[in-house]
């Protein structure tokens, strides 16, 4: 039983080492900023922590292939000990996988980043509806910040598909930028629909503003991510332009200003426009 425990520390060991990915992640930056008002954060901070243990202390010996566990010399007792390390993966069920439509979907809502936009979304709708006296002034914040949660998803566009997914899209016959338009949109859609019920005029504006600049790195610079962590992202310069991007055509828009709404939109599809073409010019190696 020692050694099995041991080799349980081990495998989940190596899970904590792979959340580095959140060093380069919009929000994280942001929550640090707040940091120096602690008690306006201690929330965030606390839900912050659940997102990123839940998926790495759970079920560590799911990891371990079945062929192997079966060849442990196990008795019927220590079986039942550690039958709650040996749930199953933490993979979706295949019928409710076979309900989202697009590859995008499926790769988006298992990031960390959808959980905690989700998490954000549902303290956006108790605000608004439960809440005594909701200031109308916090509701475009609350929607930013579920927008601000998956800004760096914008970044990460073909993460998830690694490198051969990658190289696959490069030799498609589809021109750059329907591939491009088909990873933003299936984003942008999901920023609008969780904003909708918080403040969706700033959720759509931000959503337009963090894409049109997320294209660059999701083309240029992607970087490899994992499913349930993080995506990691380039903060500096722009993660730092999405951020002011997305909070100051999504607070303005809110207030009727609309031709932030119109810039926004506007961004986005020149940069949908120039980012598809260099997609489609793009070296292999450099996808």
């Amino acid at each position: 039983m020692l050694a099995l425990l041991r080799a349980l520390g081990v495998s989940t060991w190596r899970e904590i080492r792979t959340l580095n990915s959140i060093e380069g992640n919009n929000f994280f930056y942001l929550v640090l900023l707040l940091s120096m008002q602690p008690e306006a954060v201690g929330f965030i901070w606390m839900v912050l922590g659940g997102i990123v243990l839940a998926p790495v202390l759970a079920a560590p010996f799911a990891r371990i292939p079945a062929q192997r566990l079966r060849l442990w010399p196990l008795s019927r007792r220590s079986e039942r000990g550690l039958r709650m390390f040996s749930r199953p993966e933490m993979q979706a069920a295949p019928w409710l996988w076979n309900l989202l439509p697009t590859l995008e979907l499926r790769q988006y809502v298992r990031t960390l980043d959808f959980v905690l936009a989700g998490l954000m979304a549902l303290s956006g709708l108790g605000y608004r509806y439960l809440y005594p006296e909701p200031q109308a002034d916090a509701l475009p914040v609350l929607a930013l910040l579920v927008v601000l949660a998956l800004s760096t998803l914008g970044q990460s566009l073909f993460a998830l598909d690694g490198y051969a997914g990658r190289a696959r899209w490069r030799l498609s016959s589809r021109g750059g930028v329907w591939i491009l338009a088909r990873k933003s949109l299936t984003l942008l859609g999901m920023g609008v629909v969780l904003t909708v019920g918080v403040e969706p005029v700033a959720g759509l504006a931000g959503m337009l503003a963090a894409l049109a600049v997320g294209h660059h790195i999701s083309v240029l610079g992607p970087k490899d991510g994992v499913g349930w962590r993080f995506m990691g992202g380039h903060f500096f310069p722009h993660g730092f332009f999405q951020v002011i991007g997305l909070f100051s055509c999504g607070i303005a828009a809110s207030r009727g200003e609309w031709v932030y709404l119109g810039l926004a939109g506007g961004a986005y599809v020149v940069s949908l426009a120039v980012y598809g073409v260099l997609l489609e010019r793009a070296a292999l190696q450099k996808l």
